[in-house]
């Protein structure tokens, strides 16, 4: 019996928000290597990383704004076989005494983080549950696994990143008797530019590995979540941490 390689995502109709960030733009590459049919988007439309990787089309997205969310789902058209956002904002404020100016930045972590995801859920699930098939992937934090205790993060981070991996279990639990798998990755420390903006402090020498991630290392998982290999796993958010912390 030849059996068919359910890692190939040749056929597969993909839609990736987050592609203009180093995560999106990696796990958009490692899609595209894999053979993906790719509809990417970001908040400014990236053209660039659609021509380098052959994507049917990009489109500039705010998530947060659920009706232009609607909007490009519906300009894509048919059958979406899976939904990976990479998208994330992380901005670092005074909590203890920053006033106006940090409750603007909570809203925007959370508008961003958890209301964006949800609202391209709320876009995307219910036709998959009327075909009986998709995969979702959503992209959470270590910070939701050890509230930042490795590092000085933002805590209005750490809240979103925490409602995102408990929305993955909720939305699963959801659609999981329709076909449709909703799963999660929780990358630890990757190096990337807004790693390097956030000024954060790494102990590099008390991290098992003993080095940062790259992009690739959590696009590879993302591809397996979003491929038919998964179909089986639902209401998962994978640890990519390098062994900093464990479910």
């Amino acid at each position: 019996m030849t059996l068919k390689n359910h890692f190939d995502l040749r056929g597969q109709r993909i839609f990736l928000t987050g592609a203009g960030g180093a995560i999106g733009g990696a796990t958009a590459r490692v899609c595209a290597t894999l053979g993906a049919e790719l509809y990417i988007a970001d908040l400014n439309e990236p053209t660039a990383l659609a021509q380098e990787i052959g994507a049917k089309a990009a489109f500039a997205l705010d998530n947060t704004k659920r009706d232009d969310v609607n909007a490009v789902v519906h300009s894509i058209g048919g059958e979406l076989d899976a939904l990976v956002d990479t998208s994330g904002y992380y901005v670092k404020g005074d909590w203890l005494n920053g006033g106006d100016e940090w409750e603007e930045l909570f809203v925007r972590t959370m508008d961003i983080n958890v209301k964006g995801p949800v609202n391209l859920i709320r876009a995307v699930l219910p036709g998959m549950m009327e075909r009986k098939r998709g995969r979702i992937v959503l992209t959470s934090s270590m910070g939701a696994r050890n509230a930042g205790s490795t590092l000085a993060i933002e805590p209005a981070y750490v809240a979103s990143k925490g409602a995102l991996s408990t929305l993955v279990r909720y939305y699963a639990r959801q659609a999981a008797a329709s076909g449709v798998v909703v799963n999660g990755v929780a990358p630890g420390a990757i190096f990337t530019p807004l790693l390097v903006s956030a000024n954060q402090p790494f102990a590099l020498d008390t991290y098992p590995m003993k080095r940062f991630g790259q992009p690739e290392e959590i696009g590879w998982p993302c591809a397996f979540l979003a491929s038919e290999g998964a179909t089986f796993t639902t209401g998962a958010v994978l640890d990519v941490n390098g062994g900093v912390c464990f479910s």
